[in-house]
């Protein structure tokens, strides 16, 4: 009698989640987010893509030596415009929008950082991020309650 196991595997989810709303295009926000928070966050040459999602997202990397924290700026949306083939439309053209994770729509940015924060650091980030001119609203997300937490490993 032989016994068959398994080996199930899950990411490790340890890191600090900011949901970020705000008018500002990307490269703005993460100025600011330089500015404000001194960081040197910079434009990854490729872009966090899905082929099967069929669109991507914008990613900003830093790495601080100091502290050997990773911090990263990724866009939730991704705008595309498709073609429509019906003729009783007034365009041709619709924009739809894609996401990243899903269940949060409301969120355009996400602020991950692997580091060691503890909960003081991350509310002065918060206060520092909220003072950015553009930014709406920002807040903590705990990534271990998000369906497609995965997305934001890479």
């Amino acid at each position: 009698m032989s016994k068959v196991i398994t080996l199930d595997y899950e990411y490790d989810h340890d890191y600090d989640l900011i949901g970020i709303t705000s008018t500002l295009e990307d490269y703005r926000l993460a100025y600011f987010l330089n500015t404000y928070l001194r960081l040197n966050l910079m434009r990854e040459l490729k872009d966090l893509d899905f082929s099967n999602k069929n669109c991507s997202f914008t990613l900003y990397n830093y790495y601080c030596k100091k502290t050997f924290s990773s911090w990263s700026l990724l866009s939730n949306k991704h705008i595309f415009v498709s073609n429509t083939k019906e003729e009783n439309k007034l365009f041709m053209e619709e924009s739809k929008i894609s996401y990243l994770i899903n269940e949060k729509k409301e969120i355009d940015y996400f602020l991950k950082i692997a580091g060691d924060l503890d909960t003081n650091q991350v509310k002065q980030l918060l206060v520092k991020i909220k003072r950015i001119k553009g930014v709406i609203a920002v807040y903590t997300v705990d990534p271990i309650k998000l369906k497609s937490k995965d997305f934001l490993i890479y």
